[in-house]
């Protein structure tokens, strides 16, 4: 869906992206222990799911497409746009990851 974002930029318009932490969020993140995620297998599978590692979000109730972090970060490539910062969120271990794109 990142294709249908450049054309609705300027030049040199900015699009942010903020989710959730393709790294360290999903059903194959297992995060009983506060200060070690483990990653179960799954991690690198693209599909759509409602398992979580919480019960306190939305995603374990209508689900969301999971896309590990390689292939999330490809999809702005061929969108045309281009990096200009990354930013992680959540501590011990992160649960946000924006990035800061910009039409050529």
């Amino acid at each position: 869906m990142l294709h249908e974002v450049a054309p609705a930029l300027r030049p040199g318009g900015v699009f942010v992206h903020i989710g959730v932490h393709p790294c360290f969020c999903g059903g194959f993140a297992d995060r009983a222990d506060a200060d070690a995620v483990v990653i179960r297998p799954g991690y690198l599978d693209s599909r759509w799911t409602t398992a979580s590692w919480t019960d306190q979000g939305i995603r374990d109730k209508v689900g969301a497409m999971h896309w590990p972090l390689p292939e999330l970060l490809h999809a702005f490539l061929p969108a045309g746009l281009l990096f200009e910062q990354f930013i992680e969120g959540g501590a011990p271990t992160p649960t946000v990851l924006a990035a800061r794109t910009r039409k050529p």
